[in-house]
């Protein structure tokens, strides 16, 4: 094992420097990938970049954790990427609430981070918390707040327009125009600087 380290520390001291700038989604994970096929190279680099506090590998080097079966330290990284402002870790960490992956199953800490995900920018984050309005997970079942949460992930991608549709012939047109109106204010609410 001593040996094992110490060849991934020489091998980091003969790649080339990863470049200052933040690494992109397809970067780290064309890095992550390579790792879980044990490519040393490759998860120095995504370790170097996250230490180095990209946040964009931080979550990789999370998403690494977790498919090697390691959640409690995948949610390390994902909460420091989190932290950093990365909306994909924030989601990433409502699905281990959620399914319990290295944590206690907890759909109400689930739809916090689901929420935060949302505030980021995760068009995902907004159609996970219409799931769990219209299915009372770890909030009160609410359709039109559900509704809400669609009309949003709607306006984003075109993917949820059907799930949209079904649930305003649901709710009626009432429901429907006020959860319109309380989604285009939140829309605006996160807009202003």
């Amino acid at each position: 094992m001593t040996r094992h380290i110490a060849g991934l520390v020489l091998l980091g001291l003969l790649l080339p420097p990863v470049a200052d700038a933040d690494m992109s989604s397809a970067q780290g994970h064309r890095l992550a990938v390579m790792a879980l096929a044990h490519d040393a190279r490759a998860y120095l680099r995504l370790d170097a970049a996250a230490h180095r506090g990209d946040a964009v590998a931080m979550n990789w080097l999370g998403a690494y954790w977790e498919s090697a079966g390691k959640p409690a330290r995948a949610r390390r990284d994902y909460l420091r990427a989190a932290a950093a402002g990365n909306r994909t870790a924030a989601l990433n960490l409502g699905y281990l609430y959620r399914f319990g992956r290295g944590v206690a199953v907890d759909p109400a800490k689930a739809v916090a981070w689901y929420r935060r995900a949302a505030q980021l920018g995760s068009a995902r984050a907004l159609a996970e918390l219409g799931d769990a309005y219209y299915l009372g997970q770890g909030v009160r079942r609410d359709r039109a707040r559900a509704y809400r949460w669609y009309w949003l992930a709607a306006s984003r991608s075109p993917q949820w327009r059907p799930v949209l549709h079904a649930l305003a012939d649901e709710i009626g047109p009432d429901e429907t125009a006020r959860a319109t109106r309380a989604a285009q204010a939140w829309l605006a609410r996160r807009k202003q600087p």
